[in-house]
């Protein structure tokens, strides 16, 4: 599923509307230049059986975010490292997979007991891991974003 999600990444950030809320990904997985102008043409993010999936575009920032998770999900306890999502720039702080984490490293972690989804950005960093708060739905992967 990260490959999935990286490579629907590399695809469009090469062309990268104002719409910085997450929007689940259609069913048949076609996101137009209608519902992110970012794109310079419509990509297919495919999602396999049981995942759910969200997208978001930011114009100020020149920013896709994708997220997914699965039905059945991750979700043994276990400490997760703290990753660079959004990597800082000029007037944006990084954006991080748990809003405890301050920076990457072998003490930069969190714990997380519960489910989780990976999500991605445009603008580089990690795919990483992030927690849930609850199973995976297509509103929880709204939240991945």
């Amino acid at each position: 599923m990260k490959k999935s999600i990286l490579v629907a990444l590399l695809a469009s950030s090469a062309f990268i509307s104002f719409n910085a809320f997450a929007t689940a990904i259609p069913s048949d997985g076609v996101v137009d230049t209608d519902a992110c102008s970012l794109l310079g043409e419509e990509v297919t993010l495919s999602l396999s059986n049981n995942v759910s999936g969200a997208y978001s575009c930011d114009e100020i920032t020149s920013t896709i975010k994708v997220g997914a998770c699965h039905k059945a999900g991750s979700r043994k306890a276990m400490t997760v490292n703290c990753a660079v999502v959004v990597p800082a720039n000029g007037n944006d702080p990084a954006v991080y997979n748990d809003d405890s984490c301050t920076g990457v490293g072998p003490d930069n972690t969190f714990q997380s007991s519960n489910y989780r989804g990976y999500v991605a950005s445009s603008r580089g960093g990690s795919t990483a891991a992030k927690d849930l708060g609850g199973a995976c739905t297509a509103s929880t992967a709204d939240g991945l974003l």
